[in-house]
C-alpha cells in the first residue's frame, strides 16, 4: 500500500469519527433540557457514541440506517435507565433525533454530490495525486462541518420551539409529533431506493436536497403548531383556575361572613344567657347553671376559630386545610400571622397559601407526614415558609426553577406559577429547596 493510500485511508477513518463525536455532542445538547443533569445527558452522548464506534469497527460492513437506529435505540434505552418518567417524551426525543441526524447527514452528503464530488472524479485533478488528496480533504471537512451545522440548528430550533419540557406526554401527542419523522424516514428509504435502481444524478439530486429541507422543515413546523397549541390550552387552563380560585375565595368569603354573622347573633343573645345563669344560681341550682355553662362554652368554641392569623380570609383558608390535613393523617403546624399595615392584599396572600397547602397536601408522605407553615417579617420584606416531608427525590426544571411535575393535567405546575406571578407582583419570588426529607417553600414578598 503507497503512502498515499495510507494518508487516505487514514483521513476516511478520522473523518468518519470526527462526525460521530460532533453528533454525540449535538445529542447531549438536546438531551441536556430534559434529563436535568449535565452527568445523565454526557452518559447519553457516550453511550451513543461507544455503539457508533463499535458498529464502525466491525468487520463486517453496517447500513447507515441500522448504525443510526441501533445507537438512538441505545440512547432510548440508557435515558430511560436515568429516569423513567414520561416514557412518550423520550420515544419523541428519541425519533426526532434519529430523522433529523438522517436527514443533516443526507443534505450535506448530496450538497457534496452535487457541488464538490465533480472535482474529485475530474481526471486532471486525479492525475495529481496529492492534490486529489487535498480535494478530498477539504471535502469530507466540508461534509462534516455542513452536517453538524444542520443537526445543530435542528437542534437547538427544537429546544426552543419545544417548551413543554417539563409536562406529561400522552400517547396522541406523541403521534401526532412523530408522524412527520416517521414520514421522512420512509421517504428516504424510497429515495435511496430510487437511486440503487435509476443510477440517476444531476435532478435526482436536487430534489433529494429539497425533499430534505422540506422534511427538516415540516418536523420543525409541527413542533411548532403542537407547541403553539398546547400554549393555548396552558392558557385557558390558567384562565379556568383564577376563574376556580376567585369561586373558592367567594366560598371563603361567605364561610367568614357566616362565622360572624353567627358571633353577632350570640352576642345579641347574650344578654339573656346571663339572665338565666342569674336565675340558675339565684335558686342554687349550681348543676343546672354548670350544665347550661358547658354547653354556652361548647357553642363558644365552635364559633371561635382555632387559628388565629389576625385576617378572617386566611384564618379560614388555614382552618380548612388543618381539617384536610388532620382527615388524611398529616400532621398541621401552623405559626401564621397575617402583616398589618401593610399593601399586601389578602386576597393575594390567600392564593398563595390555597396553591402551596394544596401542593403539600399532595405530597406529604412518610411514616409520620406532616405540614408547617409560619411567616416573618423584616422592615419591608415578608417571608412565608412553608415546609412538608417528603421521602423521594425533588426534580427542579432548570428553565422554570419549579418543581418537575408528572401529572398530565399539569395543573400541579399552575398552581406553582400562580404562586410566583403573586410573588413577583410584589417584587419577590419563590424558591424550592429539599433536605433531610422535606421540602420547604420559601415565598418572599416585598410588603411595603
Amino acid at each position: 500500500m503507497s503512502r498515499l493510500e495510507l494518508w487516505w485511508n487514514g483521513t476516511s477513518y478520522a473523518a468518519d469519527i470526527i462526525q460521530l463525536i460532533f453528533v454525540a455532542a449535538c445529542l447531549i445538547i438536546y438531551v441536556l433540557p430534559y434529563l436535568w443533569e449535565r452527568k445523565k445527558a454526557f452518559s447519553v452522548g457516550i453511550v451513543y457514541l461507544a455503539v457508533m464506534v463499535f458498529l464502525y469497527r466491525l468487520p463486517v460492513q453496517v447500513n447507515n440506517f441500522f448504525a443510526y437506529f441501533a445507537g438512538i435505540l441505545a440512547v432510548f434505552i440508557v435515558m430511560c435507565i436515568e429516569d423513567r418518567k414520561n416514557i412518550n417524551q423520550k420515544i419523541f426525543l428519541s425519533v426526532t433525533f434519529f430523522s433529523l441526524c438522517e436527514l443533516s447527514s443526507a443534505l450535506a452528503g448530496k450538497i457534496d454530490s452535487l457541488f464538490f464530488e465533480p472535482l474529485i472524479m475530474s481526471e486532471k485533478i486525479a492525475a495529481m495525486e496529492w492534490l486529489w488528496y487535498g480535494v478530498y480533504v477539504s471535502v469530507r471537512i466540508l461534509n462534516i462541518f455542513l452536517c453538524t451545522l444542520f443537526l445543530y440548528l435542528s437542534v437547538r430550533t427544537v429546544n426552543r420551539t419545544y417548551e413543554s419540557k417539563n409536562r406529561y406526554m400522552g400517547i396522541r401527542e406523541l403521534l401526532l409529533l412523530i408522524v412527520p419523522s416517521l414520514s421522512e424516514v420512509i421517504g428516504s428509504a424510497i429515495f435511496r431506493f430510487y437511486q440503487v435502481k435509476s443510477g440517476m444524478a444531476g435532478i435526482y439530486d436536487v430534489l433529494c436536497i429539497l425533499y430534505y429541507l422540506i422534511s427538516i422543515t415540516a418536523i420543525l413546523v409541527m413542533i411548532f403548531v403542537f407547541q403553539s397549541l398546547k400554549t393555548s390550552q396552558e392558557e385557558q387552563s390558567d384562565r379556568e383556575l383564577i376563574a376556580s380560585q376567585i369561586n373558592d375565595m367567594k366560598i371563603h368569603i361567605e364561610g367568614v361572613e357566616r362565622l360572624y354573622s353567627d358571633i353577632r347573633s350570640m352576642r345579641h343573645d347574650m344578654g339573656n344567657h346571663i339572665q338565666v345563669l342569674e336565675r340558675l344560681i339565684g335558686t342554687e341550682n349550681s348543676g343546672e347553671a354548670r350544665a347550661y355553662l358547658e354547653r354556652l362554652s361548647d357553642e363558644w368554641k365552635e364559633l371561635t376559630p382555632e387559628i388565629k392569623t389576625g385576617n378572617p380570609v386566611t384564618d379560614i383558608i388555614l382552618l380548612e386545610k388543618k381539617k384536610e390535613a388532620e382527615k388524611a393523617g398529616i400532621a398541621f403546624g401552623c405559626d401564621f400571622h397575617y402583616p398589618e399595615n401593610t399593601k399586601l392584599n389578602a386576597f393575594d396572600l390567600s392564593v398563595i397559601l390555597y396553591n402551596a397547602l394544596n401542593n403539600c397536601m399532595e405530597s406529604a408522605n412518610g411514616d409520620k407526614p406532616y405540614i408547617r407553615i409560619y411567616s416573618f417579617r423584616q422592615n419591608s420584606v415578608y417571608t412565608l415558609i412553608i415546609r412538608n416531608s417528603f421521602q423521594g427525590k425533588l426534580y427542579i426544571d432548570s428553565e422554570s426553577g419549579l418543581p418537575f411535575t408528572t401529572k398530565k393535567s399539569g395543573e400541579h405546575g399552575i398552581g406553582l406559577k400562580n404562586i410566583r406571578r403573586v410573588a413577583r407582583k410584589y417584587m419577590g419570588d419563590v424558591s424550592f429547596e429539599q433536605r433531610d426529607g422535606e421540602v420547604i417553600v420559601s415565598i418572599m414578598l416585598q410588603i411595603k
